[in-house]
């Protein structure tokens, strides 16, 4: 079961779990060139998670070991701790960044996924009706997007098309 749906954000929803059937049974998979984002919206708050495995960040899952990786990795976790150039909305929607909650993963011999979650403040939620996944013109190699989106009136799970960064919010 995906992380993002059994926060408390999604309590606040008032919705339950078993009313996703596609995403409960869906355990969280680690596959190279598929990158997943989760979006809801709950009132005036647009929340984005993102889970995706650290070679479609990095475009290397080990630890670093050149000069060059040491600086991929600083400028990766830069980027991702200060929730800038993630995702864009409507204008219109007056949307301000909250908070971002980032851990680095933990490189080593094995697998590693990021899984950022960034929380914005939307002073026009009614104007949200789309999203730019923004984050997806930096990652490297994915063949697969994956978008959850939720609200308190709808659900869905869409894949993105190659190079396309727009989904529907409504």
């Amino acid at each position: 079961m995906h992380w993002f749906f059994r926060t408390s954000f999604f309590a606040s929803l008032g919705l339950m779990l078993w009313t996703f059937p596609a995403y409960a049974s869906e355990q969280h998979k680690h596959e190279h060139g598929t990158v997943t984002f989760n979006v809801a919206i709950d009132g005036n708050v647009l929340s984005l998670e993102i889970e995706a495995p650290a070679i479609n960040v990095l475009g290397f899952e080990k630890s670093p070991r050149t000069d060059a990786e040491r600086q991929t990795v600083a400028t990766v976790d830069a980027w991702l701790s200060a929730g800038r150039e993630i995702a864009g909305v409507p204008r219109s929607a007056g949307c301000r960044a909250q908070s971002v909650i980032y851990e680095a993963p933990k490189l080593g011999s094995g697998h590693a996924d990021y899984r950022p979650r960034f929380v914005f403040r939307c002073g026009n939620p009614a104007a949200l009706e789309w999203v730019e996944l923004w984050a997806l013109r930096r990652f490297k190699d994915v063949e697969k997007a994956k978008v959850n989106v939720i609200s308190a009136s709808m659900q869905r799970q869409e894949t993105l098309a190659p190079g396309r960064l727009r989904v529907s919010l409504k």
